[in-house]
């Protein structure tokens, strides 16, 4: 008996018995490392059961159903995380606004923005002696100074002049007097309140009352008139 083969249309049974024997060393192998194939046979049914787990879950289900993960949620921009660190400070505003009061505002907020809280400039207010590009500071005074008349000296303005707060025996304290306070005192008026004010803020205490000289605008001629009523403490 014969069956077809490449070479013809048959191959003997030899054939046959020569292709079974040369199998039997991988049988002898297969024999002696069945164990060691077991792992690696329960890790593939593993992976081919979760495939096809998979597939099986998401088989039918309309494309539409699926929501994307950013729907609804708004991104947060880069001004909201500055908005969100912002300290929160307090600054008085006082002078020729509409409300003088104590506002809370944040750092980075310019004086403009201080005086709009406080209800913007009144129409006698002179809005040029003032920096409204300067950056606010925790406990800031922003004082919007008053426009006086010509005619009025300063004696007339020391006259209707609130009560010197923080003075010593009678004398005006450089570095606690704000705007008004300063303006009782003889020759000065708004713009050299606000300088005193700005060179204090910017350099730091008064050490003597000699050191108002160190003010832009004000010279030995004015500091002499003002040196028995001024101490620097």
């Amino acid at each position: 008996m014969s069956l077809p083969n490449e070479r013809g249309f048959g191959y003997s049974e030899r054939d046959s018995m020569s292709a079974f024997h040369g199998s039997e060393p991988f049988l002898e192998w297969l024999k002696m490392n069945w164990r060691k194939l077991i792992p690696l046979i329960a890790a593939s049914v593993l992976i081919l059961t979760f495939i096809l787990y998979s597939k099986a879950q998401t088989a039918g289900v309309p494309a539409d159903s699926f929501i994307p993960v950013s729907d609804g949620i708004d991104p947060i921009s880069a001004d909201d995380r500055a908005d969100a660190s912002a300290a929160v400070i307090f600054v008085d505003v006082k002078g020729a606004v509409g409300k003088p009061g104590v506002y809370k505002a944040e750092e980075g907020d310019r004086v403009i923005d201080a005086i709009a809280r406080a209800g913007g400039f009144l129409p006698d207010a002179v809005p040029d002696a003032i920096n409204h590009a300067e950056r606010l500071r925790d406990e800031m005074v922003v004082y919007v100074p008053f426009n006086v008349p010509e005619g009025e000296g300063t004696e007339g303005m020391a006259a209707a002049a609130p009560p010197v707060y923080g003075a010593d025996d009678g004398k005006v304290n450089l570095n606690t007097a704000e705007a008004e306070e300063l303006m009782t005192l003889p020759g000065i008026g708004p713009a050299k309140a606000e300088a005193i004010i700005a060179h204090r803020n910017e350099h730091g205490p008064f050490t003597e009352p000699a050191s108002l000289k160190d003010v832009s605008g004000i010279g030995e001629k004015t500091f002499a008139a003002l040196e028995e009523l001024i101490t620097a403490k």
